[in-house]
C-alpha cells in the first residue's frame, strides 16, 4: 500500500500585522511616539493617508495636481513640463511606483504632443 501520509516539510513565516500604529487601541499613551510623531513630524502626518490610499499617497497628490493643471489650462504640456521639473526631486525622495506612472505619463504627453503635430496639424 502506498502510503499517503508523508512527512509534510513547512518554514513559518512571520507577517506582520496589517494594523498601522494609530489604530493600535492597546498602546495606550505610547500610541504617538510608537507612530513616530518625535521623531518625523512629515512621515506622522502623512501616515494616515499612506494608510487610506493604500501606500499611493504622493502618487494620488500628484496625480491631482497635473489633473488641475490640465484642467485649468487645458494644454498637455504645461503638466509634462511640471513633471519633467520635478522628475530629479521625486528620483530621491519617492518610491519607484511613483517614478514608473510618472514615466509612463511622461510618455503619454509626448506620445499624444507627437500625435497632435504630425497628424492633428498635417490635417487641416
Amino acid at each position: 500500500m502506498i502510503n499517503f501520509f508523508l512527512p509534510i516539510f513547512y518554514q513559518i513565516i512571520n507577517i506582520n500585522s496589517t494594523n498601522p500604529c494609530f489604530l493600535n487601541k492597546t498602546a495606550g499613551f505610547n500610541m504617538l511616539q510608537n507612530c513616530g510623531f518625535g521623531v518625523d513630524y512629515l512621515k506622522a502626518i502623512i501616515l494616515p493617508w499612506e494608510w487610506i490610499t493604500g501606500g499611493y499617497f504622493s502618487l494620488v497628490l500628484v496625480t491631482l495636481l497635473i489633473l488641475a493643471t490640465y484642467i485649468k489650462y487645458h494644454k498637455v504640456l504645461y503638466p509634462l513640463l511640471i513633471g519633467v521639473i520635478f522628475l530629479p526631486i521625486s528620483w530621491l525622495l519617492f518610491p519607484t511606483q511613483f517614478l514608473i506612472f510618472g514615466i509612463v505619463l511622461a510618455f503619454v504627453g509626448v506620445g499624444i504632443m507627437i500625435w497632435f503635430v504630425f497628424v492633428k496639424q498635417s490635417n487641416d
